[in-house]
């Protein structure tokens, strides 16, 4: 196998059909690693930004292993590696072959004496474990790995309806309330749930998400879709190009042709992950987010797709899942007084973060990238 390091700015853009094509066939996919997502977020990016892409090939110069960074100002006036969408994705590891694993590795080690450190947030337990088995030289190389955070997934049974599953995992307390909830939201009106999938039905319907976003706990919280200037912009260009390729869907639940609720899906071949669910707070007690959860899953399930919670810390995703994973977080340093003082502060500033959490106890909000990058930023 070849690996090598790229640095051109329009090679994503000029590679696209051939990542996209390698993503079908790769052990290890990424959602967030999609061309889409990596063009449209680097064209945000200041002028400055420079990208590192880690690339493997193998004898046929096919490729095998496809893992995008950028360089970010470091710690003590340093340079660090920091992934692709390091503000908006919910897992980091490549887009590769499991042959391809050591390979990245080893040359993701090779730049740490050009970077000072390099840091992934999130990767998959299934990654993780090849990525810490992998033939490496641990010695020449200081390192922090943590597991911040879990995920749930749901992974369709073939002899089972999912009526049949929904009920026995809900329990008779919560399918008599979500009845409840139906029959109640029901009478106030017409409702109605559409799936949109396509370039041009995502794009017409975007503007409707807004009147869900801006009632929306989360963007009252802080943590809605658009809360950050600029994102809804992001969006607006993004989820439509995801579609074109069928990587995307969006689900809005109306009342009388008011939306009230939309959810945010990355489809892959047979699984999806569900990136976004908000819903109008005035209609809360209708439960408007679960009706459209429930509506989903089930036609997920009828597709035999494996569902994806994503990272988080809600309770009700891991009461309606058939696993629940750890997701990994990993820093790497170059071995040297600056390396060691970067990883003292580092591991300062989380065990900070962490009182400040425990003191002002649970919200709704599990643990955003958001608060991770402070953590990295102190």
């Amino acid at each position: 196998m070849k690996f090598e390091i790229i640095r051109e700015t329009d090679w994503i853009s000029r590679h696209h059909t051939e990542i996209e094509g390698f993503r079908k066939k790769a052990d290890f996919d990424n959602h967030y690693f999609a061309s889409p997502w990596l063009q449209v977020w680097f064209k945000r990016q200041i002028p400055s930004t420079a990208p590192v892409l880690l690339i493997v090939r193998d004898q046929q110069n096919s490729l095998v292993g496809f893992w995008p960074f950028v360089e970010r100002p470091g710690i003590l006036g340093s340079k660090g590696l920091w992934p692709y969408v390091y503000d908006e994705a919910n897992y980091f590891h490549p887009i590769c072959l499991q042959s391809a694993i050591t390979e990245l590795v080893i040359g993701l080690q090779s730049l740490l004496g050009e970077f000072l450190f390099c840091w992934i947030p999130l990767m998959k337990d299934s990654f993780w474990h090849h990525f810490s088995n992998a033939r490496i030289k641990n010695g020449k190389y200081l390192s922090i790995s943590r597991s911040p955070r879990k995920t749930a997934l749901l992974i369709p049974q073939e002899e089972t309806e999912f009526k049949d599953f929904w009920d026995e995992q809900a329990g008779t307390k919560s399918r008599k309330s979500f009845r409840y909830d139906q029959k109640a939201l029901s009478q106030k009106g017409k409702i109605a749930i559409q799936n949109y999938s396509t370039f041009k039905e995502i794009r017409s319907v975007m503007p409707a998400t807004c009147v869900v976003e801006v009632e929306s706990w989360k963007s009252k919280e802080g943590a809605g879709l658009y809360t950050i200037r600029g994102k809804r912009g992001f969006f607006f260009e993004l989820l439509p190009e995801l579609a074109e390729q069928g990587n995307a869907r969006v689900a809005i639940l109306s009342l009388d042709d008011q939306p009230i609720a939309w959810q945010v899906e990355l489809l892959g071949s047979r699984n999806l992950g569900i990136h976004h669910l908000a819903f109008d707070q005035r209609w809360k007690k209708y439960s408007p987010g679960k009706q459209l959860l429930h509506h989903q899953l089930s036609l997920a399930w009828k597709e035999g797709r494996t569902i994806d919670f994503l990272p988080g810390n809600f309770e009700y995703k891991q009461k309606i899942s058939t696993l629940v994973e750890s997701v990994h977080e990993f820093h790497w340093f170059k071995r040297s007084i600056r390396g060691f003082l970067a990883r003292k502060l580092i591991l300062g500033n989380i065990k900070v973060r962490q009182k400040i959490r425990q003191n002002s106890g649970e919200t709704k909000v599990s643990k955003t990238m958001k608060e991770i990058l402070e953590e990295k930023n102190g």
